[in-house]
């Protein structure tokens, strides 16, 4: 008796798609490593809603809003390794095309060193710490408190890598 092809072919096929491709979640021991890069904006949210931009109207949503100058929301964010003699990392955030006229395009915004605390606190030297809430290969979130039109908010940033 032969062996019925189809079976030998069909088994592989049906494997490769009984795997889940969707769980591309970096581990815990594997996010100093992987947060090494170049990050744009996705989203950035409020847990309450806010009027930043002093036009009347609030918003939770601060991304697809007029709440944050476009221009702001086109920086590039970069984490890198930093000096191994100070156990930190470097984190700047980079004018993308759209400058805001403060900074030249391309330029720095803002440079700070940060160290990964418990592999889910982001501690800087010079901002709020920020929290890991999702971290894939492709997609980071972080909470950040924050004090916006007059009162305490919590901050959620969505990056996608770039």
């Amino acid at each position: 008796m032969k062996p019925n092809i189809f079976i030998f072919l069909a088994f592989p096929i049906l494997l490769f798609f009984s795997c889940n491709s969707d769980d591309d979640s970096v581990a815990e021991s594997d996010r100093k490593q992987a947060l090494f890069g170049q990050w744009e904006y996705e989203a950035i949210d409020s847990n309450t809603a806010v009027d930043i931009n002093g036009d009347g109207t609030v918003n939770i949503d601060l991304y697809n809003t007029n709440e944050i100058r476009q221009c702001l929301k086109d920086n590039l964010t970069f984490f890198s390794d930093g000096p191994a003699d100070e156990g930190k990392d470097s984190y700047t955030i980079n004018e993308n095309g759209l400058s805001c006229g403060d900074v030249a395009a391309f330029a720095n915004v803002e440079k700070d060193q940060y160290e990964l605390i418990n592999n889910e606190i982001l501690r800087f030297d010079n901002r709020d710490d920020m929290t890991i809430i999702e971290f894939s290969q492709n997609r980071l979130v972080l909470e950040q408190d924050d004090f916006l039109d007059n009162q305490d908010v919590v901050i959620t940033y969505t990056f996608k890598r770039s």
